[in-house]
This record gives structure tokens, sequence and C-alpha cells, in this order.
């Protein structure tokens, strides 16, 4: 059996990620030639949208050999819409290549993700792409490298005639590039020995960055042009030697432990589900444990196995741990787990999209292939969250951004053959429970016209636990289908709450019941949990929250005050500012409201030197006015009209 190891390609959009991709396959024998973005036959990039458009949207999965090791490499989005595939697609790398223009440098995108590769730890192989091109200017972007993402960056390659078709790179010399002051800062020996000047060899200094590198603690930085093959072999020679390599065990003793991190539907209509593998095997007719993110079991019969093998995927009849499995026919859903949960798995923290579309078809008659449609994306990228009122049969998404709106339309419009339409964009905020509410109303009373009891306490969960519903009558206190329709029902009431914001981080407990056989139906259960649940909800009190975005500014000293003014004016909050060498830092969150104005302003504000990063950072409680949703439901507090409505009168 080969060893294995699993590596991600990210880059700030047209950094040149996908064409360094294809370099590498045409390098190692997966293609006769290297495909180009420019003329849209690449090979990772599978979508005609994404060839068109010259973007990743989807991370693809392929596979090639450096000899006798095996590479699984994913090929991941660089646009900030999607950084939840490329999230999900991290938690199963063992490290990544992180790709930057020799022109543009360093961007806003790649600081978000080497900030997240740092958070995670993952070992980052760094490469200065575009050496050919005019305006690549390789010093520069080193000393914007070691400014904004690292100064642990260890130089691979010395270039020259940069910025020219004849562009070239030769191995640089660990002396004369300072390793040895960078690799001291975590090897104390060698730290001695820099103070001493006590000469350290070029073999020890290797072994060591291959050590710091795995340990993501330094990163090696190459320099080359995917476009041109150059310096493509030294950067496939240090994925052996700098990044974590896997020796699988055919008779591994160990518990299966997977990761479902990728759900892709093929033409004909089937879905290939890409796992993880941390520990033990898969084997074909196999019957294994699938675990949701809900923490709900069951099992399944695995009846197409298949893996990444040359550039293809193939059947097979067993996968071992670090390899990455396929499989076919089955219900698995991204962040399942396969068997069961491993200490070698990556955790992430998904931030909610913050801005929620209503999606409609132009043709009313094509609404049955739009919600097909949507079912499916979701399938494939969870992150969506995909809702559908069942009442109103209206159609809503949740998204990061107007171009992940775009790409969504000409999907829809490409594999399902319909036009599609997104209202205007508005941002959600989330309610939370203040204090501890509760009540009940049992049958037989004046203002209970429904042949049911039911009480409920409502009180605050912990951060992102969600809706938690839990029993304190026994379970057989009522027929199954009375105590479905009082759980659907509470689920469904409070996604719209006191200010007609979803309710979250919430703890929903039943604590009464009562019914009169054999005239009790679900629908009484149905028509009374809402004015039980809402009167408790209103006990208790609701804080409303709106999503936020982190930010990380780099501005000159002379553009502070306006940037800091602005940052007020948009509500944004910020620490305090960090000078370096003439240029500040700032750390801080903006509302998603304001978001878009602040980008829209950086250029203005910092007259074209600033740079500014944002990404998803949760949510904030609203002390101002308290903005409120407008509801879709007939709001229960107001019993005459929720009576009027479940009469039919209104």
């Amino acid at each position: 059996m080969k060893n294995i190891l699993n590596i991600g390609v990210l880059a700030h959009v047209d950094a040149g990620k996908t064409t360094l991709t294809e370099q590498i396959l045409f390098k190692t024998g997966v293609i006769n030639r290297a495909g180009s973005v420019d003329q849209g036959n690449t090979t990772t990039d599978s979508l005609d949208i994404e060839r068109r458009r010259g973007i990743t949207v989807k991370s693809a999965a392929v596979s090639f050999m450096l000899g006798e090791l095996k590479v699984n490499l994913i090929d991941t989005p660089g646009h900030a819409d999607f950084i939840s595939e490329v999230e999900h697609s991290l938690s199963v790398l063992d490290g990544v290549i992180l790709v930057i223009s020799a022109v543009e440098g360093v961007q806003a995108q790649t600081r978000v993700l080497m900030q997240t590769l740092k958070e995670q730890g993952i070992p980052t192989i760094l490469f200065i792409n575009k050496l050919d091109r005019m305006g690549a200017d390789y010093r520069k972007v080193c000393s914007m490298i070691r400014q904004r993402l690292s100064g642990n960056v260890c130089e691979m390659s010395v270039p020259s005639e940069e910025g020219t078709a004849w562009a070239t790179v030769r191995p640089a010399d660990p002396h004369e590039a300072g390793w040895l002051e960078i690799l001291a800062s975590n090897n104390e020996d060698m730290l001695r020995h820099y103070a001493h000047d006590i000469p350290v060899s070029a073999v020890r200094l290797q072994a060591e960055l291959r050590q710091q590198t795995k340990n993501a603690a330094a990163y090696p930085l190459f320099a080359g042009s995917a476009a041109r093959g150059v310096g493509i072999d030294p950067l496939l020679e240090a994925l052996q030697s700098f990044l974590p390599v896997h020796t699988p065990v055919e008779d591994s003793a160990d518990p299966l432990s997977g990761l479902a991190f990728k759900v892709m539907k093929q033409a004909n209509g089937e879905r290939l589900v890409y796992l993880r593998l941390f520990a033990g095997s898969i084997r074909k007719r196999e019957r294994i444990p699938v675990v949701s993110k809900d923490g709900h079991t069951t099992y399944m019969k695995v009846k197409q196995l298949f893996c990444l093998m040359h550039g293809a995927i193939v059947p097979t009849d067993g996968v071992y741990a670090g390899d990455i499995a396929v499989l076919g026919g089955v219900d698995v859903k991204v962040g399942d787990v396969i068997g069961v949960v491993s200490d070698r798995m990556k955790s992430f923290r998904f931030e909610r999209p913050p801005i929620q579309v209503k999606v409609s078809a132009m043709d009313s008659k094509d609404a049955p292939i739009l919600h097909l449609a949507l079912s499916d994306l979701t399938m494939e990228d969870p992150f969506l969250q995909y809702t559908r009122d069942s009442r109103t049969q209206e159609s809503f998404i949740h998204v990061f951004g107007k171009v992940q709106q775009e790409i969504l339309l000409e999907i829809i419009r490409e594999q399902y053959g319909i036009e599609a339409v997104f209202s205007a964009p508005k941002v959600i905020c989330l309610e939370k429970p203040v204090s501890i509410g509760a009540a009940v109303e049992r049958m037989g009373e004046p203002q209970n016209p429904f042949y049911a009891t039911v009480g409920f306490r409502v009180e605050p969960g912990i951060d992102g636990s969600g809706l938690q519903y839990r029993l304190e009558v026994e379970l057989g206190s009522l027929p199954l289908s009375f105590q479905k329709a009082i759980k659907d029902t509470v689920f469904e009431v409070l996604q719209e709450g006191l200010f007609g914001w979803s309710v979250t981080d919430i703890v929903v407990t039943l604590t009464h019941t009562g019914y009169a056989s054999p005239v009790s139906t679900a629908k009484d259960f149905r028509s009374l949990t809402p004015l039980v649940l809402m009167k408790a909800l209103n006990e208790a009190g609701t804080n409303v929250y709106e999503p936020v975005n982190k930010l990380q500014f780099i501005v000159p000293e002379f553009s502070l005050s306006k940037v800091l003014s602005s940052l007020g004016a948009l509500e944004g909050t910020f620490e305090e500012p960090r000078f370096v060498n003439g240029i500040v830092h700032i750390n801080g969150t903006i509302p998603v409201r304001t978001s878009d104005q602040l980008k829209a302003e950086v250029h203005a504000l910092t007259s074209g030197e600033g740079l500014l990063t944002i990404r998803p950072g949760g949510h904030v409680r609203v002390r101002g006015n308290i903005p409120e949703n407008s509801r879709k439901q007939v709001n229960p507090l107001h019993r005459g009209e929720y009576m009027l409505y479940l009469n039919n009168i209104m």
C-alpha cells in the first residue's frame, strides 16, 4: 500500500491556483497537456460557469502519484462568497499550497485564508506565482508576505528575469536566505547558535524547516510561473518532505472514523459522497454507522465504493485510513461522521450566511423544478440553508454575497433549464431568549377550545446550541402522532419570534400534556401549541442579534483618522490601532448591513493604499432601535386574530 497525502490549493481570486493545479497534473502525467483558465479547458473546473468566469466555484478532488506517494489534491474556490466551500474542504486536508500573485501580492482573501490556516494549525507551503507577468515584483511581494501573513517565512527560490517570458528560478541557499534567524524563533538550540554566531549546516537547517513546516510554525516560500511550468518541480519535491504523510494499515484494528466533506450530483442524477478516512477502513458490502450533525445514528450498506486514482474515480473493494473514499447511492450529507468521531478531525464553526433572498421561477409552471434545483444545491452545499414556506410556497435561501447569487442563477439555468430571479437581499437577524418563561393551557378551561392540554417552559441555551426540544412528560403520555404534531409545530412557530426573527439558542421543554380519547386529534395540538409556546416566550422575553463581520484593515498612517471616522459612521467597532513601519493595523467588527459601503470607500479613504479583509463574525446584540421582521404567520400572541385565522375567517 502506498503512502498518502491530502492537500489543497488556496488563493485569492485570479492568483493562478487552478493554473497551478493543471501544471501539477501535467507534470505528474495525469493529463497530456495543462489546461488554461483563459481558454476554459481546465480539469478541476468541471462546471461550464467556472470555465466561463475563470473562477472555481465547487472544490474538485483529483489524485496523482509522486513516486510511491499518492497525493489527493482538492482545488478550492478563491472568492470570499464561497468561504463555506473552502472551510469544509480544509477540515480534511493534511497541508495546503497557498498561491500568491507576483503582480498583485497579498490580497484581501489571501489574508483571510492564511489566518484560517494558522488558527487551525494546517501546514502550509507558499508559492509566489506569475513571475513571468509584466509588473511582477518578487522582493516587494516577499515583504508584503512578511508584513501581512507571517514573519516565519523561509525563501526557497531565487528568481531571475522576473516580469519577462524568460523568468526562471534556482534553489536558494539556506544561509544566504537567512533561514537560521527565522527558524531560531521556534528552536532554543538554534537560537543559541544564532546568538553566539555558531555555524549551522545547510542540512540541519533543511531538516529543521521540514519539521517546523509540518508543525505549522514556519512556511517555505517557493516562486515560479504556473502558466509556463517554472518552479513546479521543486514545489512537487517539497510536498513529500514538508507535509505530513500517512501510511495506510490494511488490517488496522482502529474503529472506522471518517468525515463527509463533499457531495456531488452526477449527470445521471445519482450523488457521489466524498469522505476523508481518519482511522479504520471502508469495504464494499459492509454495513457502517453514519452519525448526522444532530447526533442521530443510522446504518447503511456500502454498495458502490470508489477511490481517487491517477486523475480518475475508480471502483475499489476497500479504502483505508488517510485516503479519500467516494460512495455512491447513499444518503449522506456534508458534515456527517462515518463511524466514530476522531480526535484527528479538525473542527470548524461555520457561520450562518447572513443574507436572505427569495428565489422565484420566472415562469410559474417551473416552480416544482426550482424546488428540486434548490434542494439539490443545498444537499451539495448545506450552508445555503434553503427553506420553503409551506403555506405561501415561497422559496428562500441564505447566501454570503452577490457573486454567490449570480453563480446560483447561472447554475439553475444551465443544469435545470429554467430562469430564476432573486429578490432584493435582506440581512437576517436572530432572536435569543433573555430568561425563563412558562405557560400552560388545559383542556376544558374557558379560553381553550381544543381537546388538548399543552404546557411549555422556555429558557436560554448555550451559544451555538440552536433549538433544543426536551420532554418533561413521559413519552407514552400521548400517542406518538400527537407528540410529533407538538414537536413539529414548536420548530415551525419559532421561525418567527417576538420581533419576527428566527429564535435560536433556546431550550423548549414540554411540561404538560393531556388528551381526550377518541375526540382529540393532532390538529388540536397543532392549533394549541403556538398559543402556549408564544405566551411562554413572551414571558421570557427575547433580544435581537444582528450579523457582523470581523474586519482587518491595513492602512497608511495619513489615512487613519478618515478610516476610523468612517468606521464610526458605519457603526463599526475597532481595537487599539497597531503601528508597524508607517503602516497601521486595525482590527474590529462592522455590521453586515454596512459592510458593502465600507468596501466601496476603501480606495478613497486610503488613496488606493489600504487593504481591507472581511470574514463572518457571528452576531451581536442590537442595543438601539430593535429591527422587526415582517411576519408570514399570524402572531399567536394576538389571540383574537389567531383564532379567526384558524376558523378561516382571515
